[in-house]
């Protein structure tokens, strides 16, 4: 075997493995992602990291369809990655990371299987550069997108201007705050919420009813706290369906806030970003109870 598929094989087999094994405990429950997971996106990296292990299987065996078999893997992921930047507005930031570095490790793998191609014909590697150059420009343009102020984020604490849009003041309603033009109710009646959420979101007020501020770090700490309330939601929600959809709208907003306020640079911002938290807080109970 050579070694650029040597190479490209390990790598397969790594991607597969972490995949397939990490996302069934994650769908299993037993173990907890920290941040909020499309159960639609969870099942397709289990199944495209045991299609990633038949794909290593492949290339040990250098079967005539490992090109292919490569380039569709690869293809499936960018499909993905960019519908994940233009087209879902509540996938967590994590989630988009980890398929980009999918996609970057298959069109390295890619590259790595056709290796012998490039030495062959000079035509076919201007064709791979010119592949490698749209392959930045589409990852440049993906993140363009992926920082357009339209689509929150929780790097948007290091722009000042746009937390001021974000900013909601405790006199305006909640409806003012754009993940209520996404939510919906159950028939005209709030979602019926599992304990441990409704109890969760109550535990976050609480803190936030103690707090007394004082300076940076205090707010940092408020923010750390909160999202390990955060996290014991996400761990212990048990909704399923639309309940649990309509549940991620208003979750995924949220949980970027407390990660600005993790951030907080000034006693400014983090008073700024408590209020933002506490009206996105009670809001929860005008859509479930």
């Amino acid at each position: 075997m050579k070694l650029q598929h040597f190479i490209a094989m390990i790598l397969v087999f790594l991607l597969g493995a972490v995949s397939l094994i990490m996302g069934t405990l994650v769908l299993l429950g037993i173990l907890e992602a920290g941040h909020v997971v499309l159960k639609g996106l969870l099942v397709y990296n289990i199944v495209l990291g045991a299609l990633s292990l038949l794909v290593a299987y492949l290339i040990w065996n250098r079967s005539m369809s490992t090109s292919s078999s490569v380039l569709l893997l690869l293809l499936s992921h960018i499909s993905v990655l960019i519908f994940l930047v233009l087209f879902t507005n509540h996938v967590a930031k994590e989630s988009i990371r980890a398929m980009e570095i999918r996609a970057i490790i298959w069109v390295l793998v890619f590259l790595l299987i056709q290796w012998g191609s490039f030495k062959k014909s000079s035509l076919l590697t201007r064709s791979w550069r010119g592949m490698a150059v749209l392959l930045g420009a589409s990852t440049i343009f993906l993140n363009s997108c992926k920082n357009n102020p339209n689509r929150q984020s929780s790097d948007s604490q290091s722009n000042p201007g746009q937390i001021q849009v974000e900013e909601v003041s405790p006199n305006v309603s909640v409806a003012h705050d754009a993940w209520s033009d996404e939510i919906q109710l159950d028939h005209g009646s709030k979602w019926l919420a599992n304990i441990e959420t409704t109890l969760g979101v109550s535990k976050m007020l609480t803190a936030l009813n103690g707090f007394n501020g004082g300076s940076v770090s205090a707010y940092q700490a408020l923010g750390d706290d909160l999202n390990e309330l955060k996290n014991t939601i996400v761990k212990e929600c048990t909704m399923t369906g639309p309940s649990h959809d309509n549940l991620h709208v208003w979750l995924h907003p949220l949980i970027e806030k407390i990660e600005a306020l993790q951030n907080t640079d000034s006693e400014a911002s983090g008073v700024q970003r408590v209020q933002d938290i506490e009206q996105h807080l009670n809001g929860y109970y005008e859509f479930f109870e």
